[in-house]
């Protein structure tokens, strides 16, 4: 036995001399770097555009770097082990609350290389409307309407300063405003709210979205148990919603019920304090989600003067508060049932919102809600085409907290 392990041995030494000899080491020692020179080319409607939150995604088999653009005037210069790249830009301009710009380009990094990527400005949704119900569930009441805000966009979102603007009716019988303000939208007679914050204390996730509630309180039970016609009553406010669990609420403190757990908005602007209802119609309305330019508050913005006007041509003295479309979100024009569409004399600019959907008719508890584009791996994403016919759909079920499970 001792014998046989000893030729073993023996053998097996001459295996491993005769044997080619292998050296470990790692592969990407044998790989060179090179300088890669990146230039941006922005498209002529960028001129002097205040570029911000600029930054250049790197990637190949291997992962991606992300690197911050300080000026897309001046080229960058990196580093990189050769290989297939895409390189990729992103931006926003700092004046238009939904303009973004892009740009893309790929590289084969085998040598000391320079590429140029050209800008292009786009339109993207981000902060948007998913429903919105206004028509009031039992007759003439009008204090159960709400609207929900999504993050349709694949970044986190700041709530912090968004606006809630309603529109002032339709322009067919206000020319004078689109006359006199091309690019400038009117608030109606009641109130503009905003969401508090420093910028970045309200974040909402990729997909979350929100329920802001005129008054967040169950108003199902919205009358009086007492009333001899209480059953009749009952069957009428059983189509409004509970929303004593929304996430904010509109609170003017003139006889308004405040829910002391739900968050209130800030109201900077009020031209009609008898009007209790935040600027809902139930025969509809143009509805504007805006974001002002970084550094410029949205206190600041209602306090300057020049932001006011009263009805052109007119010797009204009620004051409405303005707003750039430049600063404009989202934007939904819903016209009242009964108003040929042909008929309906847009409030928006085709910018903001091509053509308009028809509101669900007056206290029947129905709103009008988003279509989904697409669900991906649970996640739903809304319909985006900037144009609020094709986008939406009327005459829906006022259900807070849907999500939806289908496309369409």
């Amino acid at each position: 036995m001792r014998k046989f392990i000893s030729n073993f041995g023996l053998a097996m030494a001459a295996v491993l001399l005769s044997a080619p000899v292998f050296v470990a080491c790692d592969r990407d020692d044998d790989l060179k770097s090179y300088n890669l020179v990146i230039s941006f080319a922005p498209s002529s409607e960028l001129a002097g555009a205040q570029i911000t939150d600029a930054k250049l995604i790197l990637a190949n088999v291997n992962g991606a770097d992300t690197i911050s653009v300080a000026n897309i005037n001046e080229p960058i210069t990196v580093e990189k082990v050769q290989g297939s790249y895409t390189a990729t830009f992103s931006a926003r301009l700092a004046d238009e609350a939904q303009a973004v710009v892009s740009g893309s380009t790929s590289v084969e990094l085998y040598a000391d290389q320079a590429a140029v990527i050209d800008l292009v400005k786009g339109l993207k949704s981000s902060l948007i409307f998913k429903t919105i119900y206004s028509t009031g569930g039992a007759q003439f009441y009008v204090l159960d309407s709400y609207i929900e805000i999504v993050n349709n966009s694949d970044e986190v979102q700041y709530l912090d300063n968004l606006i809630l603007f309603k529109g002032g009716g339709n322009l067919k019988a206000q020319s004078a405003w689109q006359e006199a303000f091309p690019d400038l939208y009117a608030s109606g007679q009641g109130a503009v709210l905003a969401f508090p914050g420093n910028g970045h204390d309200y974040p909402l996730q990729p997909g979350e979205f929100i329920v802001v509630a005129d008054q967040a309180q169950n108003h199902k039970l919205a009358y009086d148990p007492e009333a001899e016609d209480a059953d009749e009553l009952a069957e009428q406010y059983a189509k409004s919603p509970d929303l004593s669990d929304a996430d904010w609420e509109k609170y003017y403190g003139n006889g308004d019920t405040d829910n002391e757990a739900v968050p209130n908005l800030k109201t900077i602007f009020q031209n009609n304090q008898y009007m209790k209802m935040w600027a809902f119609g139930v025969s509809g309305g143009a509805y504007i989600l805006a974001k002002l330019p970084d550094g410029v508050s949205v206190d600041d913005y209602a306090a300057d003067e020049n932001n006011y006007s009263v009805t052109p041509g007119t010797e009204s003295t009620m004051q409405y508060l303005l707003i750039s479309n430049k600063y404009v979100l989202d934007a939904v024009d819903a016209y009242g049932q009964g108003v040929a569409a042909e008929e309906n004399y847009p409030f928006f600019l085709p910018k903001d919102d091509v053509k308009g959907i028809p509101v669900s008719p007056m206290y029947t508890g129905q709103a009008i809600r988003r279509k989904v584009e697409r669900i991906e791996n649970g996640r739903v994403y809304y319909q985006y085409t900037n144009n609020s016919s094709a986008d939406w759909k009327t005459e829906q079920e006022n259900t807070p907290r849907l999500v939806p499970t289908t496309v369409g």
